[in-house]
């Protein structure tokens, strides 16, 4: 099956490269593996990323297409006005062409090259494709209206500047809240209230680093600060600081790295799970790693290099601010800066939008950033400064280099110290070391004020700087034999509150655990890992959290109350072990206490802050990645026992007992509304399902409500699965035992296949989907980089020649 699979691709790859000018130059050979995987191997550098270039614009035109669009701002001509305010944002912080290109003139000439090579290999690809137009365009294209046409570098250079990682920001959001509590109780209790459920660091938040294991110098812990400065009168005006995301987040990224000593072999083993992408194995030109990377960066982000694994998590460090600019009543675009009325820079947008009427809108810039809300009723604007802001093209070098590192030494000094945006790099090397280190360009900043409000722009309270290497936190061999991070805080210092809501029970007890218990591991425990975790919902659903860290206050309330319906619930509440699970396959998970406690979630909350807050305590976490209300929860029932103790008795000071009674009781009664006339043991959840084609959803095929349905092509044209059980996922999978005679990674992607393309007759190529119910039933396929079986395995290659133009 899978060799006939293979001669079709085969056939597939030389009539698509049949029309390929061929000039002397170096010489770009790509293999493709059974799963169409390609290993592009050339002499040199950018010859290799030319052939980069190629295979992935064969297999993702489409998806880079889309990405071109997003990054300029330009999604709503492909797809109508449910993306024009998306297009503003993007539109928003795009880099003119003149300051990209200064930023490209400003990297070493090899990384120029390499760009612009990449550049070369996909107008290579497009070339042909419009050479053949009716056998080789995307379906997608020709369902948008469009033809493919060739990418300009500054193209390219939006592309890889554009990803919005530390770039969301909850500033305002916090603000109104604050001011809502204000307006209810005044300021002494709203800014309780307000440090209760958004606290500024959580000392019970686990962290990526454990104690004592940091190995930068410590910081302070942060402190909450009522700067008056920071809350000026009249109302607040949000709804463009906060936009939802254009696709739906898919889990963002965790890695788990385990040292030899906790491995059976002796050797580092090495989990990651993040969002989708292709894959690619490059050799040459320095280069000899395989792994994921985002659609149209050529180089990995994270995978299997030549002597070590490295992975990728986004960081939850704070590494940008909101600033309120101070606006002058008579002009709202000057503002006040250091003693002086500054102008701000504007432009003026506008949007062709698909079966629509153009938008016209303006951007606005202060010397912080990007405008991103207005107040004119109290004369202010709200910007944004990035720490990412002038490093942009920084962070795909440090890709490139993190992938080509020969060791820890130039892994950290030519990549992890590269890295513009806020990630957290995990590394494990053939010599048995694994670090982890909290990378990007982390501000520091003022005192005085608190960073999870908006800070006044007028000049007081700028940034003094950015953390140095050492600076920033980071662990090499720590004591415990592993680590976990799931986009975690790094260390106790760190903040939180804004984008970073951890917790007691944030989303890493499962894995933290399993790594901590685990001896002699091998890669099927990692693989058996990855299941539970998976099983556990912390990839789609972030309030999720195991039942036992309520353990003790739901066993007072069986002893305390005499309804036996109320100890029947909470016993089966701690029975359930947190994994969603459905071993009988009658498409229920298997436990009543499941379908009990994920509702008590959200009836216990209603219930203690309701009245003290109305549904803040939800609706701060809005469209937040991580969220805090099963840890706000706890934190409840811990009372003094709590790290942070409430400053607030949300109680009421009635006992704690009666009140876990009460949410059981009110839980009862909302669940068995849903199962009318059965008895409590057959209150099961229906399983959740993952849809690729949104338009079949039905009530008895639920979707998490948290992870919206998609709308795959393959799955629209019925050339693959159009839903499967949600597994609670996220997207690649990469696992890796880091030896010198283990250079592999096992590895799947959710998208379907490497291959997305679809012709113009509606026909898919034999990678379209060969990978989705693997990674549905946690299968992984294997990527070799070893020269001689990637040949003797091959099903398919083919021969570039790569002549750089003079520019």
């Amino acid at each position: 099956m899978r060799h006939s699979t293979a001669l079709v691709f085969a056939s597939f790859i030389a009539a698509s490269t049949a029309n390929a000018q061929v000039v002397a130059a170096g010489t770009v050979t790509i293999y493709r593996d059974s799963f169409g995987v390609p290993h592009v191997q050339a002499e040199t550098s950018d010859a290799v990323m030319f052939g980069a270039g190629y295979a992935i614009a064969q297999d993702r035109l489409a998806a880079m297409e889309l990405a071109r669009h997003n990054t300029q701002g330009r999604r709503a001509e492909l797809l109508g006005a449910s993306a024009i305010e998306m297009d503003k944002v993007m539109r928003g912080r795009k880099l003119s062409d003149a300051v990209l290109m200064q930023r490209y003139r400003a990297l070493a000439p090899e990384h120029r090259k390499m760009i612009q090579a990449m550049v070369d290999g996909i107008n290579k690809r497009v070339d042909e494709v419009n050479a053949d137009p009716g056998r080789l365009t995307p379906m997608e294209f020709i369902r948008w209206g469009i033809k493919p046409t060739r990418w300009s570098l500054v193209e390219y250079l939006a592309l890889i500047t554009a990803a919005p990682l530390g770039r969301d920001t909850y500033e305002i959001r916090n603000l109104e809240f604050l001011k809502d509590m204000t307006d209810r109780y005044g300021r002494e209790k709203a800014w309780q209230i307000f440090n209760d459920v958004v606290p500024i660091s959580d000392p019970d938040s686990p962290t990526t680093i454990p104690a004592g294991d940091d190995l930068a110098p410590a910081r302070p812990v942060p402190v909450p600060v009522l700067a008056p400065a920071q809350l000026p009168p009249g109302g607040v005006t949000s709804a463009a600081a906060q936009t939802a995301p254009v696709e739906p987040v898919k889990g963002a990224s965790r890695c788990m790295v385990i040292g030899p000593e906790k491995s059976a072999s002796g050797k580092v083993l090495m989990l990651e799970a993040t969002a989708d992408g292709p894959e690619i194995h490059l050799h040459g030109g320095g280069f000899d790693n395989a792994g994921f990377g985002s659609t149209g960066w050529g180089v990995p982000t994270m995978g299997r290099g030549a002597q070590h694994g490295w992975l990728l998590v986004s960081g939850s460090s704070e590494a940008g601010t909101v600033f309120a600019e101070k606006l002058n009543p008579k002009n709202r675009y000057e503002y006040w800066h250091k003693g002086a009325w500054r102008r701000m820079e504007r432009r003026t947008e506008t949007f062709k939008v698909k079966d629509a009427a153009y938008v016209v809108h303006e951007v606005a810039w202060t010397i912080h950033g990007p405008v991103i809300a207005w107040n004119t009723e109290s004369n202010t604007a709200y910007s944004q400064q990035m720490g990412v802001h002038g490093r942009e093209l920084d962070t795909w070098v440090a890709f490139a280099e993190m992938g080509r590192a020969k060791s820890l030494k130039e892994f950290r000094e030519k990549g992890v110290d590269r890295l513009g945006w806020n990630l957290g790099a995990c590394y494990g090397g053939e010599d048995g070391t694994i670090a982890y280190f909290e990378a990007g360009a982390l501000p520091k900043k003022a005192a005085g004020v608190d960073p999870r409000l908006p800070t006044p722009g007028t000049g007081e309270y700028e940034w003094t700087g950015f953390l140095s290497p050492q600076e920033k936190p980071h662990t090499i061999n720590p004591a415990q034999g592993y680590f976990f991070s799931w986009n975690s805080k790094a260390t106790g210092w760190s903040q939180e509150g804004d984008g970073a809501r951890i917790g007691a029970t944030f989303r890493t007890w499962l894995g933290d655990r399993l790594a901590k218990a685990g001896q002699s591991l091998t890669l099927l425990d990692m693989r058996d890992f990855n299941g539970q975790i998976f099983n556990a919902l912390g990839a789609v659903d972030r309030n999720q959290a195991a039942p036992d860290f309520f353990a003790p206050y739901i066993q007072e309330a069986i002893g305390a109350s005499s309804d036996p319906e109320v100890k029947r619930a909470g016993e089966y509440m701690l029975s359930f072990n947190g994994l969603y699970q459905d071993r009988d396959a009658d498409l229920k998970y298997d436990n009543p206490g499941l379908t009990l406690y994920r509702a008590w979630l959200q009836v216990a909350p209603r219930i203690v802050f309701g009245d003290d807050m109305g549904d803040w305590w939800k609706k701060i976490d809005a469209d937040r990645y991580l969220t805090y209300q099963s840890s706000l929860l706890l934190r409840a029932f811990q009372r003094d026992a709590a790290g942070a103790p409430l400053a607030v008795d949300y109680f009421n000071g009635r006992d704690r007992s009666a009140v876990m009674i009460d949410t059981i009781k009110a839980t009862i009664a909302e669940v068995g509304e849903r199962f009318p006339g059965k008895d409590m043991a057959e209150w099961k959840h229906p399983i959740f399902w993952k849809y690729f084609d949104a338009s079949l959803e039905t009530p008895e095929r639920p979707q998490m409500a948290e992870d919206a349905p998609e709308r795959r092509l393959s799955a629209v044209l019925r050339l693959g699965p159009t839903m499967a059980p949600h597994n609670g996922g996220e997207s690649w999978v990469g696992l890796m035992e880091i030896g010198a005679d283990r250079r592999a990674l096992y590895s799947v992607v959710d998208a379907g296949g490497q291959n997305l393309f679809i012709d113009p007759d509606g026909k898919g190529n034999p990678h379209l989907t060969d990978q989705t119910m693997m990674h549905e039933t946690n299968e992984l396929k294997k990527i070799s980089l070893v020269p001689k079986e990637i040949r003797k395995t091959a099903v398919s290659s083919v021969t570039l020649e790569y002549r750089p133009q003079s520019r």
